[in-house]
């Protein structure tokens, strides 16, 4: 297998993956995943953390209601799945 052939195999494999998990980030690869899941991070820390200790009673539907208004393209690049665990991890703390 040349070195041609085994990026083309790689990029096919992503792109299968993205498919099958709903997620399109995994097509792009992973630094571009990870830097998604550092942002969502980023906004839940900033913005639905103080809300919470503040005592605001949000659940899991309504912090992925506002990540779904704010941050789209977030959802879009993670997938709708891959945000919910990352929103359940928080509630779970």
């Amino acid at each position: 297998m040349t070195p041609l052939s085994g990026r083309f195999y790689n990029t096919k494999l992503h792109m299968a993956m993205a498919q099958v998990t709903d997620n399109p980030a995994i097509a792009e690869g992973s630094s571009i995943h990870q830097e998604a899941k550092q942002q969502l991070h980023s906004y839940l820390r900033s913005n639905i953390q103080p809300l919470m200790q503040t005592g605001k009673p949000l659940d899991l539907n309504d912090i992925l209601h506002r990540v779904n208004i704010r941050k789209p393209k977030l959802v879009q690049q993670l997938g709708t799945q891959q945000v919910q665990n990352i929103v359940q991890m928080l509630l779970d703390q």
